[in-house]
């Protein structure tokens, strides 16, 4: 649901006689585009408000895993396979360039599909609470509506690969409501990549990474550090 937000303009200045046909050309284009982004600029928050701008991917992928990593109770280690943590400062960490970017989809598409600006609310509570995902929690908890759907939106997305509108979620939150919840599918790496999967150690139709037979062998307790050397699976811990 998300698609990259850029918010660079660039100003353009010319001086020309009205009656240079290539002139007119040029000045309609002009036009059209000052009234495109002025469209654009009018659903944007006011400029100066505390989360007027969209998160960027660049300064807030960090922040985000440590959300998502609190939201899912998964590592954020795999949720990021390549993510290197800083020592001195979590938020300096290094999120890796794995060759899946599931985590790349997601944030584009939940940046795109925010309308509420809750998703850079999200990345501030994450910055705020970044040593603790209980904190973490209960800052998501005692937020307004928009940010605590928003966060669900998140979680589910990580473990269906599909995105559920928190408006939806909202609406169906109320105790004796069953109603169905219509979702989307993000993207074809969400899809195959949903966390539900890897804890089930199963696949989704049509795709496995798994070895021939699997299914004749009894699964693995992704917790059970008898039997695992790595990191555990589900984990509330933040490097």
């Amino acid at each position: 649901m998300s698609s990259s937000r850029h918010r660079g303009r660039n100003d353009v200045t010319f001086a020309a006689t009205s009656s240079d046909p290539i002139v007119d050309v040029s000045r309609r284009a002009v036009l059209a585009g000052t009234a495109a982004t002025t469209a654009v600029a009018a659903a944007l928050p006011l400029a100066g408000s505390a989360y007027a701008q969209a998160a960027d991917p660049k300064t807030d992928m960090v922040p985000f895993l440590l959300l998502s990593a609190a939201l899912t109770g998964v590592h954020v280690a795999i949720l990021a396979p390549e993510f290197s943590a800083d020592k001195n400062d979590i938020l300096n960490s290094d999120p890796g360039v794995d060759p899946i970017k599931v985590k790349d989809d997601y944030f584009v598409f939940i940046n795109a599909a925010d309308k509420t600006s809750s998703f850079g609310k999200l990345m501030q509570i994450a910055r705020d609470h970044r040593q603790s995902a209980e904190q973490i929690l209960n800052a998501v908890q005692a937020s307004d509506d928009n940010v605590k759907f928003l966060a669900r939106s998140i979680a589910l997305l990580w473990y269906l690969g599909s995105w559920y509108e928190p408006d939806d979620l909202k609406k169906n939150a109320a105790p004796g409501t069953a109603a169905f919840i219509p979702s989307q599918v993000v993207s074809a790496r969400g899809y195959t990549q949903g966390l539900v999967w890897q804890i089930a150690q199963a696949h989704p139709m049509g795709f496995s990474n798994l070895q021939f037979g699997y299914w004749s062998r009894e699964p693995v307790d992704p917790n059970d550090q008898t039997v695992r050397s790595d990191l555990g699976f589900i984990t509330a811990t933040i490097p």
